[in-house]
């Protein structure tokens, strides 16, 4: 008898997780469409050169930076968008995404957010993410600036304790 409810059970669990199917990869694609993922990157761009700039800035803080100085800076600065503008492109985080979705959602998961997302409150939480996204990145650079400033101190400390043994020996 014990046996038989130790089928039963396993039977039941396999059945349950045989029902939670794995999305498709065309109704995934269908979702990033519906949540805007492409143009949500393409903001990052944006996003991504600010960041850049406050950082430069933060490290450079207590120093004046004079034009050749700023014109290295400005330089660096280019080519690391450039790095990201190549390296992150929907053509290669399409793939991914899709992978990471399917792996994570069932088909049910994926029709149900869907779903949501055809729906008015939907479309309208997806028009208006863009500028969630734009006063999330402002209120996070009020917290990130001064940790930052915090973090250039203490590699700067560090740096002045390393130099201080190495000089010891």
């Amino acid at each position: 008898m014990k046996l038989w409810s130790t089928l039963l059970f396993a039977t039941l669990l396999a059945c349950g997780s045989a029902h939670a199917e794995k999305p498709t990869a065309a109704s995934v694609k269908e979702l990033l469409v519906l949540t805007n993922s492409q143009q949500m990157l393409k903001s990052t761009e944006v996003q991504m050169e600010r960041v850049m700039k406050d950082m430069m800035k933060t490290a450079m803080k207590d120093q004046p930076v004079n034009a050749e100085q700023q014109k290295i800076m400005d330089k660096f600065r280019d080519k690391v968008m450039d790095i990201h503008r190549s390296e992150v492109t929907w053509e290669k985080l399409e793939p991914i995404l899709v992978e990471v979705y399917s792996n994570s959602l069932s088909q049910e998961d994926v029709d149900g957010i869907s779903a949501f997302y055809r729906s008015p409150a939907g479309r309208s939480f997806v028009s208006k993410m863009p500028v969630v996204m734009q006063e999330s990145m402002n209120a996070m650079q009020k917290v990130m600036t001064p940790m930052m400033e915090k973090m250039f101190e203490a590699a700067k400390k560090m740096g002045e304790e390393l130099r201080e043994l190495a000089q010891k020996k």
